[in-house]
């Protein structure tokens, strides 16, 4: 299993904050989310559209990336914010 965790205005479309995703072998992370929205029974945009950033184990990552069995992805809106 990977962990999906949703953060902001990606939590409350999908209305939850985690997501347990079964991953027998790695896959590209586009592949990943949207098996991550069909578990759910959520749209797939709202995990995957070109507003959101994606982090695999704290790293940032693009929807090529792999994501294997025991992962951590984060899906989040941009950050914002300064001094």
């Amino acid at each position: 299993m990977a962990k999906l965790l949703l953060f902001a205005s990606v939590r409350e479309k999908v209305g939850m904050d985690t997501l347990d995703v079964n991953v027998e072998k790695p896959m590209e992370l586009s592949l990943f989310l949207l098996s991550a929205s069909r578990q759910a029974s959520i749209r797939p945009s709202f995990l995957q559209n070109p507003y959101l950033l994606y982090c695999i184990n704290g790293e940032m990552a693009g929807l090529n990336s792999t994501v294997c069995n025991m992962d951590e992805v984060a899906v989040m809106p941009p950050l914002s914010g300064g001094v």
